[in-house]
């Protein structure tokens, strides 16, 4: 048994070792060699720009490279057309197709300028689609490229802006990558970049950007102005603010608005900045309303109390008035009772002795008729005699003592 397990190993690793096994192998490591300007090659203040597969250094406007650094000189913009066709690519400097593009124009200008010692090198401004039509137009009509330049000669060079012109357009006729009637000379301010809504540019006495009315800048070099003059100040109520396309604007602080040229403050109920809210105006509107409504509810709610108390009594008072009036009217019909020839009468009657005699002449006629008596009473009685007494249900006469 143990004779046909050894073999049974023995074929296996046989049937293995006939067949290849796969190997795998680790790639390769790939290493990225760095950019050109990764080793800072430009000297001074001129700025290092990779291209495809080199670099170049390009200084700042009115100055051109040398391997000492940059160095002032004098600008000849153009624009012109290339006969290549147009692609979004060529916005991307470390391109092949701005790479194509750059060595077509660097080394046409070479060419055209090798005669003149003053030349010394063409930056390349701007490139967009030309709207002109090319020599060299495909199939789709696509028409070729715009590119702005500006050519770079020693400050010292005699050449002017026409003679520069004069040469560029010679040479083009003869060279078919660009449109030989495409070539125009430019204003340096056309490429400077001054920015058009704070500054105006002047290029005088070489290329500068001045700030308009309002504007102030920190640095002379800079091409736009950041700040307001100093005619924006608090004193005034003012302050510069950046609207919304980075313009600074001097504007009313808060809660002043501008009125013939000055900031005042803003009307009762307005407030914020150029007093347009206006929140505390309806505050103060409906405030004034709901006032008037309460004050007119408490007038009506006195008015109301007023006129019910006068359709009204006093409970207690009636009552009290009641049992007045019902007492009179007792003591008067007891006293109708005794005499009821006294109840129409305002003196009662005053009898003698006799009583059978009545003295008919000081009666008197009542004084709730309506009729007036006929004749006054005639007093029967002596005054020094009687005297008027009170009593509990009336008036008497009795005899003095």
């Amino acid at each position: 048994m143990t004779g046909y397990v050894s073999l049974a190993l023995l074929l296996s690793f046989a049937f293995c070792a006939e067949k290849e096994l796969p190997v795998t192998t680790a790639p390769p490591a790939t290493t990225e060699a760095p950019l050109p300007c990764a080793n800072k090659p430009c000297n001074g203040s001129a700025k290092c720009i990779n291209l495809y597969q080199d670099y170049t250094c390009q200084c700042p406007y009115g100055y051109y490279y040398t391997t000492s650094g940059c160095q002032e000189g004098k600008v000849f913009p153009g624009q012109f057309t290339v006969n290549v066709t147009y692609s979004d690519r060529m916005a991307n400097e470390s391109s092949s197709e701005y790479d194509k593009l750059y060595k077509i124009v660097t080394d046409f200008f070479k060419t055209t300028f090798k005669s003149q010692t003053d030349y010394e090198e063409t930056i390349i401004v701007n490139i967009k689609q030309s709207s002109a039509k090319s020599k060299i137009q495909n199939k789709a009509g696509t028409s070729g490229t715009s590119v702005t330049v500006r050519n770079m000669f020693k400050v010292t060079t005699q050449l002017n802006s026409s003679e520069v012109t004069k040469l560029i357009e010679d040479a083009m006729k003869v060279d078919s990558n660009f449109n030989s009637d495409s070539y125009e000379a430019l204003s340096q301010c056309a490429i400077y970049g001054c920015d058009e809504a704070t500054t105006t540019c002047q290029d005088t006495d070489g290329v500068t950007c001045e700030c308009k009315s309002g504007f102030s800048k920190k640095d002379p070099e800079d091409k736009s102005c950041s700040g307001c003059d100093n005619t924006c100040s608090e004193e005034k109520h003012m302050h510069c603010v950046i609207d919304s396309n980075n313009v600074p604007v001097c504007q009313c602080l808060p809660n002043f608005q501008k009125k013939d040229g000055n900031c005042v403050e803003c009307d009762v109920g307005y407030s914020g900045v150029n007093c347009s809210n206006n929140s505390l105006l309806i505050l103060i509107i409906v405030a004034a309303l709901c006032g008037a409504l309460i004050l007119g509810l408490i007038v009506g709610l006195i008015f109301t109390s007023l006129r019910a108390n006068k359709r009204q009594r006093n409970p207690e008072k009636r009552h009290l008035l009641t049992e007045d009036y019902l007492n009179k009217r007792d003591t008067l019909e007891h006293v109708s009772a005794i005499n009821s020839a006294a109840n129409d009468k305002i003196f009662p009657i005053i009898r003698t002795s006799n009583a059978a005699q009545v003295n008919r002449g000081f009666e008197m006629s009542s004084p709730y008729e309506m009729t007036p008596p006929t004749r006054l009473p005639e007093r029967d009685y002596d005054e020094e005699e009687y005297e008027i007494s009170p009593k509990g249900d009336g008036f008497r006469l009795q005899r003095r003592y």
